[in-house]
């Protein structure tokens, strides 16, 4: 180990006592025993600046440090340094196409870090090289996925100008050994975010939709879609309507909440709580435009995480929708972005989401109405057919006169 490494192990096990859980795997009670005082971590960095046997850059040990103190809180909550900052700023002009969620060193686990690739865009470059979702990401350039400390590092790694190559070695899931691929990153809206189509089934025509991530204008575009689906089916109309978000990481929340308004009239649709349970914000439902009478399904699996989760839970508690597959993933924290007077920047988990009937989607994931296990591997546009059969008979389920709730 180097003397640099070896001091930074130091300062971390000595002063940090979240870090020390991240790299040595202490449990949190035993860790917080150790009666250590902010006014005696200060003593002991001032000793470790003052006496190590060589000059200690203290910029360096210190950015080091925090980013561990704060990565070792959860998952969604990083530090980042000035030019880490502007360095991310500058890269992210071209897009991948792969979704990715690091999954983080866990205390007392063996295990490193490792990146799971959460959903690829149709269309874009990771897709034409053969990435698909379930597959795992073991280095990006030069850099080691089991070293990587936050999801702004690998996002900024998988970005960059238009055009440009990024190096990457991949364990596939259906292959023994990793392989190294090369994805171009081109325009960040490539890959559709939203795919519509009719489908008949026992002469009567359904909407399926496929949200694969929630950005900027997703909840209008889904909107529009529906529109042209319902003038597409005719004098019919639509029996019923399938929201597809398998393998969708989340996103943008006021997405997710844009669309769950599209069918609930009136209560809670998502609420925020800080500490000590406090409630910080309430998203409510608006009467105009809803669509109270079409029948409603979700279909969600193990990867549809956070605003994905927060709309099927909506729909689920209000009796709007059926929601079909398998359990959900369990994000559902509030991150804070926070820019610190030298340039740096701190993202921190203040709050976590609840359902209208203020259950917690965080660590519990939502609990499918209808269980169906789903294929690892998520076609472009087709349901696979227990999929299907499963939403039908979701359909059949719901109260066309869902009850409000607050």
């Amino acid at each position: 180990m180097s003397r640099r490494s070896t001091l930074v192990a130091l300062l971390c096990g000595a002063g940090l006592t979240l870090a020390a859980q991240s790299i040595l795997g202490i449990d949190a009670a035993e860790a917080g025993r150790s009666g250590l005082t902010k006014e005696g971590f200060n003593a002991a960095l001032d000793t470790v600046l003052d006496r190590y046997v060589d000059p200690v850059d203290q910029s360096r040990v210190l950015a080091v440090a925090l980013k561990q103190v704060v990565g070792g809180l959860d998952e969604h909550s990083h530090y980042l340094t000035a030019s880490e900052r502007k360095a991310l700023g500058r890269r992210a002009l071209g897009s991948s196409g792969v979704i990715t969620r690091l999954h983080r060193a866990e205390p007392g686990s063996r295990r490193a870090a490792w990146i799971e690739v959460a959903a690829v865009l149709p269309d874009s470059s990771a897709a034409k090289v053969g990435i698909e979702a379930g597959d795992q990401i073991l280095r990006i350039g030069d850099h080691e996925a089991a070293l990587m400390l936050s999801q702004a590092e690998v996002e900024g790694l998988l970005s960059g100008v238009e055009g440009e190559t990024v190096e990457l070695v991949v364990q596939r899931r259906s292959e023994a050994t990793p392989r190294a691929m090369a994805v171009t990153l081109g325009s960040p809206q490539a890959g559709a975010l939203v795919e519509a189509r009719l489908v008949e089934k026992a002469g009567k025509k359904h909407a399926h939709v496929v949200i694969r991530a929630f950005r900027g204008g997703v909840g209008a575009t889904v909107q529009r879609s529906l529109a042209e689906l319902r003038r597409a089916a005719g004098a019919e109309g639509l029996a019923g309507i399938i929201l597809d978000v398998r393998g969708n990481p989340g996103g943008d929340v006021q997405e997710a909440v844009a669309i769950a308004d599209l069918f609930v009239a009136e209560g809670v649709l998502v609420r925020t709580r800080g500490r000590g349970g406090q409630i910080l914000r309430e998203e409510l439902a608006h009467r105009a435009g809803t669509d109270e009478t079409t029948r409603l399904v979700v279909v969600q699996d193990r990867r549809s995480a956070s605003a994905s989760e927060l709309l099927a839970i909506a729909l689920q508690d209000h009796g709007r929708a059926q929601v079909v597959g398998e359990r959900s993933y369990g994000k559902g924290t509030v991150q804070d972005v926070i820019g610190m007077p030298d340039g740096s920047v701190l993202t921190l988990t203040i709050a976590r989401y609840f359902s209208p009937h203020d259950k917690m989607v965080d660590g519990n994931g939502v609990e499918p109405d209808i269980h169906v296990a789903l294929p690892e591997t998520i076609a472009s546009r087709e349901l696979p057919e227990v999929a299907m059969e499963a939403a039908l008979r979701g359909l059949a389920q719901v109260d066309r006169a869902p009850r409000s709730s607050g």
